[in-house]
């Protein structure tokens, strides 16, 4: 395949943006491995003390804020794009992995908070969602559109499969992540959940500081991404 400088910068571009989606996903699809454990081993699952949900069912809160959101970001972006203010997609990018990292950090915070049976308040993981709904908002929408704009015409289809399979390999990887933060159960159930929370908090922690680290290092390569995007917004 031959193309030109700009074709090379703007598809070299396109492949940083890749890789770091690989990372958002493989971050944010703890939902379904080790947060899910988090929230039926540690998490005190009582709405309000009138009801209790399960611990599957905590999933819900993610699609319940995007519902709720994507109006108002939707018009947010189209409010700052006229005023010459919206982020570019590599610093939304940005946002979304530290905003991940901050989601993992808000329910670390309110670990130190938990009950003498050592779970955590449901509000606590619900926050968590929140906030990862704010950073899908801010990566999700843009993904497929930034792919078409910044691919040579010719394999604009190959791209848009790499750009799938990059969320496919993140699902794989995620679920490497979630091993780390195994515990040693009995018949399905953990024996201690002082060492159970202990391990989801070290974990997390790790994550919320890898997530944000690479954060700050797309915000950092922001400004050439920028420049090899010729215009691309």
């Amino acid at each position: 395949l031959k193309g030109s400088a700009q074709e090379f910068q703007m598809m070299l571009a396109a492949m940083v943006l890749i890789t770091f989606n690989t990372v958002f996903w493989t971050l944010f699809e703890q939902a379904g491995s080790s947060l899910t454990l988090f929230a039926d081993r540690n998490t005190d699952l009582s709405v309000f003390g009138w009801f209790d949900i399960t611990a599957g069912q905590t999933q819900f809160f993610n699609a319940l804020f995007i519902v709720l959101l994507a109006p108002l970001f939707s018009a947010m972006w189209n409010a700052m794009a006229r005023r010459g203010m919206e982020p570019t997609i590599p610093i939304k990018f940005a946002i979304a992995l530290m905003s991940v990292g901050a989601g993992f950090l808000f329910l670390v915070w309110g670990a130190q908070f938990a009950d003498a049976s050592f779970k955590v308040g449901l509000w606590w993981l619900a926050g968590l969602y929140l906030i990862h709904s704010i950073a899908e908002l801010c990566i999700s929408p843009v993904g497929l559109s930034m792919i078409t704009k910044l691919s040579i015409a010719r394999i604009v289809g190959l791209m848009m499969g790499v750009w799938f399979l990059s969320i496919a390999v993140a699902q794989y990887v995620a679920g490497i992540v979630a091993q780390f933060a195994s515990v040693e159960t009995v018949g399905g159930q953990v024996t201690n959940l002082k060492v159970s929370l202990d391990t989801y908090v070290g974990v997390f922690t790790t994550i919320a500081e890898v997530s944000i680290a690479l954060g700050v290092l797309l915000l950092i390569l922001s400004l050439p991404l920028k420049k090899w995007m010729h215009g691309v917004k």
